[in-house]
């Protein structure tokens, strides 16, 4: 495959633009945008539900040279929707008569402290493009991305340096048409703050979402026993 001249990016998440899956993937689109590429973005919740919207995304994909998913861990798993599209680029895929090279690459991020709860979904999605025969580039996969979220990687300062400086290496080499170096899936993957740190955060954060809904006194029920 010679060099790729456009970057696709799907955000399989629900929360489309203010997920943490929009910014970890723009993060790395915007650094391809960098070196020389034409990119393009869309999110997969909203064109899934009906036809049309459906076959601009696949259009789309059809165009890319570089497809890039980035999406949260569902239970060790592809949220539905993505793995509603991939169906349907599958499907899409059997009635071609595929003339070029894809590059595919994944981005999992998951609200458990620990990166390798994303190593099985990693796995679907590299059995997803041999099966498909797009080119398989890798998985960058991190833990605790409810610290990320909307507000990006540009305003999380050094805490997430390695993830940038991950992306950085990823880029360089995608743009090459190169698979992603395991220094850059080693640094995307490691945590961005002592494992006690996020868990604290974490329960600060269930404990005041229930005192937003008045359920503060009720945080510790356990109705189905």
């Amino acid at each position: 495959m010679s060099k790729p001249n456009k970057a696709l990016l799907l955000v399989g998440s629900p929360k489309t633009s203010s997920s943490t899956s929009f910014s970890l993937g723009n993060s790395l689109l915007l650094k391809l945008e960098e070196k020389g590429l034409l990119i393009e973005r869309e999110f997969v919740y909203r064109l899934i539900r009906k036809e049309d919207g459906q076959q601009k995304l696949l259009k789309k994909v059809d165009d890319a040279d570089l497809i890039i998913l980035s999406f949260p861990l569902y239970i060790d798993c592809l949220p539905a929707g993505v793995i509603k599209i991939l169906e349907l680029i599958r499907d899409h895929r059997k009635l071609l008569l595929v003339s070029k090279k894809q590059a595919f690459t994944v981005i999992i991020n998951c609200g458990f402290p620990e990166t390798q709860h994303n190593f099985v979904a990693a796995d679907i999605c590299k059995i997803f493009a041999k099966e498909v025969g797009f080119d398989w580039k890798g998985a960058l996969t991190l833990g605790m991305g409810g610290f990320i979220a909307e507000r990006g990687l540009k305003n999380e300062g050094g805490m997430v340096k390695n993830i940038i400086l991950g992306f950085d290496i990823a880029a360089a080499a995608l743009t090459k048409d190169d698979v992603i170096p395991e220094e850059a899936i080693e640094l995307v993957g490691k945590k961005v703050m002592p494992y006690s740190l996020y868990t604290k955060m974490g329960n600060l954060g269930w404990i005041l979402q229930a005192k937003k809904f008045g359920a503060r006194k009720k945080i510790k029920n356990r109705p189905y026993l």
